[in-house]
């Protein structure tokens, strides 16, 4: 048996009460592309993290050539040939493509020649195959084409393991077949490497073996026959206590509320999508997948194409989504929270021309107001209280509530449940789908498990449009996984 290249052994590292990773142990061969998947939160990043050095584990050994690494840090690292492309592009986007490659380089006494690393940088892209100009600017490259310099800069260090971080994310098809491609040359060059990817079918094209995490443990390591795609989703998706899911019966698509058509905004392609009265309809998908800019485009607060209409009329921008009776719940509560203010001020803020006479605000009818609406809403603060003190569910709660407040019939809600604990969390879904049943909700979310939870339809998405509709008992956190991670054909909602 070929002895380990690297190896991970009975690594554990909590971030305060978190464990973020429990016992985790990983050997990687020589000459092996090791799948590395899970879902969010499962402790693929802290993995890594661990592996180039980046964080310490609070238990457990790096080994690297048979030989334990007791101060395991960044530069030791690098210096033993571990290498990370990130998922965000590190490029010095002013620099042309070769002095990108020579970036960090180790160089041989103290002069530079330009002509020697252009023509090393120029020798890397030929053995790599890479049709790219050493003298391009980086700045102008498309974003597959940069995350190649990327490649090509690790393979000039003579990395020995390569992790590739999402090295697809957010790309269009063609430039991931560009990636991908390039990554299957470096495998033929004998580089070891990490493939982390939310993709399975990319996984299963370019992956020996797989590890499958999972709260922050192995769920499973796949290789030959048990590598598949089925068996994949099967243990990401694991078995999960059972939840209070929503009652669904047939769908009444009686009286539509919002209408969008033909809505882009990138990596957004197009979206096209309506929502009905007493329904909660919801945006799966990968980061990259357009999932994430799936709310900011319907509000108006960020569209490049397309048109929204609310009960037969147009809104383009968030004020007139906000009078026409939609209100918002952004994925980044620190965007709505405005610092010293408090409960009171946020709650009453979309409805301060129904709290005012004469441009003044009644403070009478501004606490009812929020009084009401706090209640409702199970909000566990006084009024007075500062919001930004307030716990993450309470923080979500209270934003919840001022739509009440003013009397939105509809919400927009994006990633509700990031930074909240899991009781907080049932309480928090559990109002969405109370205001679902007596109104409308578009519920945007990385989560399955919050779509599963709430919706009566989810729509997935993946590089940038629609791939599948899901509805009423077909709402699963694999199908949802399956749609979402595999490849399939954009397709129309209704």
């Amino acid at each position: 048996m070929t002895a380990p290249l690297v190896a991970a052994q009975d690594i554990s590292k909590s971030f305060g009460l978190t464990r973020a990773l429990d016992g985790v142990s990983v050997s990687l061969a020589p000459g092996v592309v090791h799948g590395l998947i899970g879902p969010n939160g499962s402790g693929k990043s802290t993995l890594v993290r661990m592996l180039t050095g980046m964080e310490t584990p609070d238990r457990g050994n790096i080994v690297v050539d048979g030989a334990a690494q007791p101060h395991w840090t960044a530069g030791h690292a690098r210096a033993l040939g571990v290498e990370l492309v990130p998922q965000e592009l590190a490029l010095v986007p002013v620099f042309k493509v070769w002095e990108n490659i020579v970036l960090g380089a180790k160089t041989h006494g103290f002069r530079l020649s330009k002509s020697d690393d252009r023509a090393k940088a120029r020798a890397v892209l030929d053995e790599l195959g890479l049709d790219i100009g050493v003298d391009e600017d980086t700045l102008t490259l498309d974003p597959g084409e940069q995350r190649l310099v990327m490649f090509a800069r690790t393979f000039h260090r003579k990395a020995r393991l390569l992790i590739a971080d999402e090295p697809t994310a957010g790309l269009g098809e063609k430039d991931s077949r560009t990636v991908i491609d390039a990554l299957k040359r470096l495998r033929a060059k004998g580089v070891t490497m990490i493939f982390v990817s939310h993709y399975l079918s990319e996984v299963m094209e370019t992956c020996d073996e797989v590890t499958v995490m999972r709260d922050g443990r192995i769920a499973a390591r796949l290789s030959g026959a048990s590598l598949t795609l089925e068996r994949m989703i099967r243990e990401m998706a694991g078995v999960h206590a059972e939840r209070n899911l929503p009652a669904r019966g047939a769908a009444r698509r009686e009286k539509l509320i919002i209408e969008g058509r033909h809505l882009a905004m990138p990596p957004l392609r197009q979206l096209n999508f309506k929502l009905y009265e007493n329904e909660c309809l919801g945006f799966a998908g990968l980061l990259g997948s357009g999932r994430e800019k799936a709310i900011d485009v319907i509000s108006g607060a960020a569209r490049l194409w397309g048109s929204v209409r609310v009960r037969g009329e147009f809104v383009e921008t968030p004020r007139e989504a906000v009078r026409a009776g939609v209100g918002v719940l952004n994925g980044s509560r620190n965007l709505s929270i405005v610092s010293g203010w408090s409960v009171l001020k946020h709650l009453s803020l979309p409805s301060l021309e129904q709290t005012s006479r004469f441009g003044f605000i009644d403070g009478r009818r501004e606490r009812e107001g929020g009084e009401a609406a706090a209640r409702r809403l199970r909000v566990k603060a006084a009024l007075e209280d500062e919001l930004a003190d307030l716990s993450g569910g309470n923080q979500q709660r209270a934003l919840l509530a001022r739509w009440l407040m003013c009397g939105s019939d509809v919400l927009l809600i994006d990633e509700p449940c990031v930074g909240v604990d899991i009781a907080a969390r049932t309480e928090l879904l559990a109002a969405i789908r109370e205001f679902a049943r007596a109104r409308a909700v578009i519920l945007a979310s990385s989560d399955p498990m919050d779509l599963v939870e709430c919706c009566d339809r989810v729509l997935c998405l993946r590089k940038g449009a629609v791939v599948k509709e899901l509805v009423g008992e077909e709402i699963s956190e694999e199908a949802i996984l399956r749609a979402t991670m595999t490849a399939a054909k954009a397709t129309e909602a209704a």
